[in-house]
């Protein structure tokens, strides 16, 4: 390796050290920490090991969007899920979700091509209980993937519900 080029590779080597410190959570790695936003509205907000670095928690409700074009089945199914009763504004608690689900689903049979889908999901429930229906996997699996993409950003408490565009 050329000498000219030794400091450039040191400095690339810390560069990518601190990130994967910086993504990791910090030197001692993920887990609670207490910090306050600067966001209006924002409040100091406890972090659990299930949530993201660097999320945040607003005191208002969170619009969380979702295509109705796209994924008419899951729209239809959580439609009738908040008329029977379901709650519209949701809390989010990561910690258990995936226990939460596999409780719920454990009795409920799989069929080629659709998936179980839940409402409220598992990560905005506190119990096992929610409505469970068949749907096209690829709608299901979409809107899932786009939920969990817009509340990646905020810790768990926060209260948010899904509107349908």
């Amino acid at each position: 390796m050329p000498r000219a080029l030794r400091p450039l590779l040191a400095l690339l080597l810390a560069a990518v050290v601190a990130l994967v410190v910086l993504v990791a959570g910090g030197p001692a790695g993920p887990g609670p920490a207490t910090r306050m936003e600067a966001d209006t509205g924002s409040r100091p907000s406890t972090r659990t090991a299930a949530d993201p670095v660097g999320c945040r928690r607003t005191d208002r409700v969170v619009d969380v969007g979702l295509s109705s074009t796209r994924y008419p089945l899951v729209r239809e199914h959580w439609d009738r899920a908040i008329a029977a009763g379901r709650p519209r504004v949701l809390t989010l608690r990561r910690e258990g979700a995936s226990r939460r689900r596999s409780r719920l689903l454990a009795g409920v049979p799989t069929r080629p091509g659709e998936d179980r889908d839940e409402y409220p999901p598992a990560a905005a429930r506190a119990t096992v209980d929610a409505d469970v229906a068949y749907v096209d996997a690829r709608q299901n699996r979409g809107a899932g993937s786009v939920q969990g993409l817009k509340l990646r950003r905020y810790c768990s408490g926060q209260r948010f519900r899904f509107v349908w565009y």
